[in-house]
């Protein structure tokens, strides 16, 4: 029986897999894969947004400026998780709490605080979200080690991040808004100039993972990233050691590294363990997800 949310603030890790989801997963005994219940929303209150917003508006363009990072984490020396284009936020929630439930599995006594080995930033361009997602991890006890802000990615990651004390380890950009109309590509979050910024900020052993349920939007963002000198595609031994590092039990172990893509060169699994709602969705409906992994070349 899976559980994710009992009492506020306890958490039962959900089991540790790489599989597909159906959306009868998505509800169960009043929880979701996420861990979040109805409680929680009826407390956090609702986010009404739009849909799309147009990060080119001339307030968008100017840099946000880094936060103070003790007050965003309770260690800021940790290594940083950046998940762009967030939206709910909870995709980092149960990374960051299922990252938590990990690192303290069978250790420490009763009583004693779970102590996380990573940190975990969502930034997302809309406000209202990134407020109930600050609200969620407040309710759910998440705050030490998870934090989102509203800032435009594309034009501030360097700012936000070059001086975080604990580097940045890991960067994600999953099913990012479309923009089909030729003429709107500019608006895409993966742009030349966003893919430097990601260069001057990840740690040398880091990743970027890329996910869309759109192929012509994974192409255009994988596109980018192989013509950068700053990076190169992930070996199949790299993605099965990122899976196993995040406790991809089911099919990792007895895998072979021809398995890890599918025929077109896609990651086959879902190497972060933990989906988005998008993925649940999209694959519930059988869609295809497209997926790739990235490493540093130490060429900037």
């Amino acid at each position: 029986q899976r559980k994710a949310f009992g009492a506020r603030g306890s958490f039962e890790p959900l089991p540790l897999r790489c599989t597909s989801y159906t959306n009868q997963s998505i509800q169960e005994n009043g929880n979701d894969l996420w861990g979040t219940s109805k409680e929680l929303y009826e407390e956090a209150g609702g986010a009404r947004v739009r849909q799309h917003i147009n990060p080119l508006k001339k307030e968008l363009q100017v840099p946000t400026q880094a936060p103070e990072w003790t007050e965003c984490f309770l260690d800021p020396s940790l290594p940083l998780e950046v998940d762009v284009g967030c939206g709910s936020g909870r995709f980092l929630l149960a990374r960051a709490r299922r990252g938590t439930a990990a690192t303290t599995a069978g250790e420490g006594s009763a009583g004693t605080s779970p102590s996380p080995s990573r940190n975990y930033l969502g930034m997302d361009i809309r406000n209202k979200l990134v407020d109930r997602s600050l609200k969620w991890a407040e309710l759910l006890g998440a705050g030490a080690n998870l934090h989102y802000m509203t800032t435009n990615a594309t034009v501030s990651f360097r700012s936000v991040l070059s001086g975080y004390p604990g580097g940045v380890a890991f960067v994600s950009v999953q099913y990012p808004d479309p923009h089909f109309k030729k003429r709107h590509h500019k608006r895409r979050i993966v742009q030349d100039d966003f893919i430097q910024q990601i260069a001057l900020v990840l740690s040398e052993t880091g990743h970027v993972f890329l996910q869309s349920d759109v192929k012509e939007v994974i192409v255009d963002m994988c596109s980018r990233f192989d013509a950068s000198e700053s990076f190169r595609r992930a070996t199949g031994d790299e993605v099965l050691a990122l899976a196993a590092g995040n406790g991809c039990e089911e099919g990792v172990s007895a895998a072979s590294v021809a398995s890890v893509f599918d025929s077109e060169g896609w990651i086959a699994f879902n190497p972060t363990n933990i989906p988005t709602e998008r993925e649940v969705h999209a694959q519930a409906d059988g869609e295809s997800v497209y997926r790739a992994l990235f490493r540093k070349t130490n060429k900037q």
